[in-house]
């Protein structure tokens, strides 16, 4: 119940207005780009660029780690709903992959910012992802060592998804 005050007392005063508007529209530009890319074709259908992690790495700078991790929740089910994937393999593949990057990214974030990059911590965080959604692929579906064969095709992708989600995570910091 303590909670439910503090949000409510948060939401009531001015600053906290603020910051609970800034949270909407980042998770409103993150969901939009997540749907956005979902209809651009994709040589798999789990991969894709990521362009919505870079308000996830924009986020960093601006918002708690908690809130952050809200926004990216909330940005994997919304998603899901509005494409009609909810509690289905892709949702799985999704809230695995988003979690995981998350908190590889909040890691080079909080301690290690000074030796990487955004484009960097993007890239971290696409490997980390695509890496995570071949395991419980192969762990659920494939049960087969072949899956990693395609581990070298999904990093080189991975790496350039990462590096352009990062360039335009460092975009929307330098400009907003």
């Amino acid at each position: 119940m303590d909670q439910v005050r503090l949000i409510s007392d948060t939401i009531q005063n001015s600053e906290g207005k603020k910051r609970v508007y800034l949270i909407a529209f980042l998770a409103a530009m993150s969901i939009s780009l997540a749907i956005i890319e979902h209809v651009v074709p994709r040589p798999l259908p789990w991969m894709r660029i990521g362009l919505a992690n870079a308000i996830t790495l924009y986020s960093f700078g601006v918002l708690k780690p908690r809130e952050v991790l809200l926004l990216v929740l909330a940005r994997v089910v919304a998603t899901s709903l509005l494409i009609g994937s909810f509690l289905s393999v892709g949702f799985l593949l999704s809230i695995t992959g988003a979690l995981s990057s998350f908190f590889v990214m909040l890691f080079l974030f909080m301690f290690l910012r000074r030796l990487f990059s955004f484009v960097g911590i993007s890239i971290a965080g696409a490997l980390t992802s695509n890496a995570v959604q071949l395991v419980v692929i192969n762990a659920l579906f494939i049960n087969s060592r072949i899956s990693y064969y395609l581990l070298p095709f999904i990093l080189l992708f991975a790496l350039v998804g990462g590096t352009l989600s990062g360039l335009f995570g460092r975009f929307l910091t330098e400009h907003i």
